[in-house]
């Protein structure tokens, strides 16, 4: 009798068992889902973003290679771009990416452009996050803020005595708004100017010393470019007292002001500004 309830109590002990088992491995099933997945997901997206960043810094040298000036007329470039289901746009002339110089000698106040330079720039867009080609830098835009990645062809540096060079190259975009998404795109840049007459009002002799020189710049990443300037103004030794960067989120811009190391009333920066135009689409 005492075998015969034995062999029921292991014949429900044995389905139990199994249920348990099943109910172990379907609770581990979907914790690895609702855990393991999203992490996937996010390690694919990093990789994708770290990929364009190098791509992003191959367009980059294509591009600086047309700066000029150069013979001839328009040398190009091709770079081609693996996206991972991203998408990327060409804004030439974009009015929310702006730049102005303005600088002040023993003769007077001047404006370098006619009109703040709308440079434009290129984007890619992965989910929240972007990588941007903007007036010769690339910068990284995640949810929490911006960082420039790879400098433009802007140099503050020190020069002679007390003197310091403000050399400021800009890249501006024309043609028309250009977008593509999906797999592999193709940007197409052409040289197609140097120094653009019409574009400049008083173009500083680099031979003149200026009192102050104020750099006014429009961008939705204006924290990356208060950031680069804050760094290369340090740099080049100056102190807190001799240069100003004011940010306003507002506006999206942010104003640079350099009084140089003998203060506002020395003439002691040597400024010097050029631009290229480049005209780029992407396919």
């Amino acid at each position: 009798m005492r075998n015969e309830f034995s062999r029921c109590e292991n014949a429900v002990e044995t389905p139990i068992g199994m249920i348990l088992v099943l109910a172990i491995m379907t609770a581990a099933i979907a914790g690895i889902y609702v855990l393991g997945v999203p992490l996937i997901r996010d390690a694919q997206h990093n990789v994708r973003i770290q990929s364009m960043q190098n791509d992003f810094n191959i367009l980059q040298a294509d591009i600086s290679e047309l700066r000029g000036p150069l013979p001839g007329e328009g040398p190009s470039r091709i770079t081609t771009l693996n996206m991972g289901g991203g998408s990327i746009t060409v804004m030439p002339d974009a009015p929310t990416t702006s730049i102005q110089v303005h600088y002040n000698n023993d003769t007077d106040d001047y404006d370098v452009f006619a009109a703040p330079l709308d440079v434009g720039n290129i984007k890619y867009t992965l989910g929240d996050d972007a990588i941007i080609y903007e007036n010769g830098a690339v910068i990284t835009k995640y949810v929490v803020g911006e960082i420039m990645i790879s400098r433009p062809n802007m140099f503050i540096t020190p020069s002679t005595g007390n003197n310091i060079a403000v050399m400021l190259h800009m890249i501006n975009f024309s043609g028309s708004l250009s977008s593509v998404g999906g797999g592999t795109a193709s940007v197409y840049s052409r040289f197609v100017e140097f120094d653009n007459a019409s574009d400049f009002d008083v173009k500083p002799a680099a031979t003149i010393p200026s009192k102050t020189v104020t750099i006014t710049i429009t961008s939705e990443y204006y924290q990356a470019w208060a950031m680069f300037f804050e760094d290369e103004l340090s740099n080049a030794g100056l102190t807190s007292t001799q240069f100003l960067i004011t940010p306003n989120a507002g506006a999206k811009q942010v104003v640079i002001d350099i009084y140089g190391k003998g203060g506002s009333g020395t003439p002691d920066i040597y400024l010097s500004v050029h631009e290229t135009i480049i005209r780029s689409s992407v396919s």
